[in-house]
């Protein structure tokens, strides 16, 4: 199927002048993005906002950034220099954590900030309240919703708290404006002016403003009839290829664990794993879930399997089926097993019908070996490469069997 992608002569001087484009300032050697922190909410957005809000910042310019921010983004034309304290993570009564809190003797402020998590429930509506509880009475409340564009909190965010008190704010118009004033005033300071300069480009990128190489080919495609032709052609030849790929992955991994487990893994979601890579880039979202899976043992009478599911990324874990087959949930179990062995890293750990769950064994990989077929990152079009693709599988598979036999130790108990 590979060999059915054709790449037009144009189509590549397109694509190649539009990755010289994107990067002629260099705007691809962005240091968040190359540590791949650039999605974290918490460790990154958070962090880096809060240092530039506080005035006992390490960029030393005082309450500076603070003021452009009240004045200039949040309206608020108070003045109380150098009686400002910002925190990070501060806690409310219901045990829940306001990201960004900035506190004056007459305004206090509240600022919860997304960038791929969801919205919990009735997480504005404690968020007000207990910014609220604070002011006393005595002080002007301001909750700001702070998202890549600027969109509305959810009703089960709010439940039952007005639109009116909260303010959304965007990245990639709010932020992106004020880091660009922050940028006209701290040109004394290049360092300082040469950080923020990498965080505004990087709110750029995430919210599809700052000139990626994407952008510029999607520029070029739309003014051009016949090379837009061409691109629907690829377009097309393109899905064949990653689920091509998807299959040569799903193959080469079942082969392995049949190697080791002396047992061929059931595949679900499908018939086979030609029928689950060729639907999954057909099917619509909810229905991604695929993979396959084989038995370990029985722990306490129930049947402990290892799967290795495909929703957006790969993760595999351990997880308990009834009689049926069905996936079930056990908590008894669930604590057992993350008393002997920890917590995944996968999104999924936190579902209580995992056991324990990875994308990649912690003791040796990182971030790099996360496969992301939605998204076909980087590892993902590394399998292409047959070392690099039996390289991660034997590492994979070389943790799914740590994981079996530790969990094998739990039923002989």
């Amino acid at each position: 199927m590979l060999n059915e992608l054709v790449m037009t002569d144009d189509l590549v001087e397109v694509v190649s002048q539009a990755r010289e484009k994107a990067n002629k300032h260099g705007e691809r050697f962005n240091i968040f993005s190359i540590l791949r922190v650039h999605r974290n909410e918490a460790e990154t957005h958070s962090r880096f906002l809060h240092e530039l809000l506080n005035p006992q910042g390490r960029h030393g310019e005082g309450s500076v950034f603070l003021q452009l921010f009240l004045k200039g983004v949040l309206g608020i034309q108070h003045s109380c220099e150098g009686r400002y304290r910002v925190s990070r993570e501060l806690a409310t009564e219901e045990k829940r954590r306001v990201d960004m809190v900035i506190e004056s003797p007459t305004d206090i402020v509240g600022i919860e900030l997304k960038i791929d998590a969801a919205d919990q429930k009735a997480q504005l509506h404690d968020y007000y309240h207990e910014l609220q509880r604070r002011a006393e009475g005595e002080k002007a409340v301001t909750l700001a919703y702070l998202t890549l564009h600027g969109k509305r909190p959810s009703t089960i965010s709010l439940q039952g708290l007005s639109t009116d008190e909260v303010v959304c704010l965007s990245f990639a118009y709010d932020i992106s404006n004020w880091l660009q004033k922050c940028i006209d005033r701290s040109q004394h300071k290049p360092a300082v002016a040469h950080a923020i300069q990498q965080y505004r480009q990087l709110i750029r990128n995430l919210s599809g403003n700052g000139g990626t190489m994407n952008d510029l080919v999607a520029g070029e495609l739309k003014s051009d009839v016949e090379r837009f032709k061409e691109a629907l052609h690829v377009e097309k030849s393109l899905l064949k290829a990653k689920a091509s790929v998807q299959e040569v992955f799903w193959q080469e991994l079942r082969a392995a664990l049949e190697a080791k487990f002396g047992i061929t893994p059931s595949v679900y979601g499908g018939k086979s794993i030609r029928t689950i890579s060729a639907g999954y880039y057909t099917k619509n979202r909810n229905s991604k879930h695929i993979g396959i899976k084989v038995p370990v043992c029985q722990v306490e009478n129930r049947n402990i399997f290892l799967y290795v599911n495909l929703y957006h990324a790969v993760h595999y874990g351990l997880r308990v089926e009834d009689e049926s087959g069905a996936v079930v949930s056990s908590p008894d179990l669930r604590e057992m097993v993350r008393k002997e062995m920890g917590k995944g890293n996968a999104f999924a750990d936190r579902e209580a019908s995992w056991l324990v769950c990875y994308y990649y064994n912690p003791a040796a990989g990182d971030n790099e070996k996360i496969i992301n077929f939605y998204d076909f990152n980087g590892a993902a079009v590394g399998l292409l490469d047959d070392e690099i693709r039996r390289s991660l599988i034997e590492d994979m598979v070389a943790h799914q069997v740590e994981l079996a036999a530790k969990a094998k130790t739990l039923g002989s108990k």
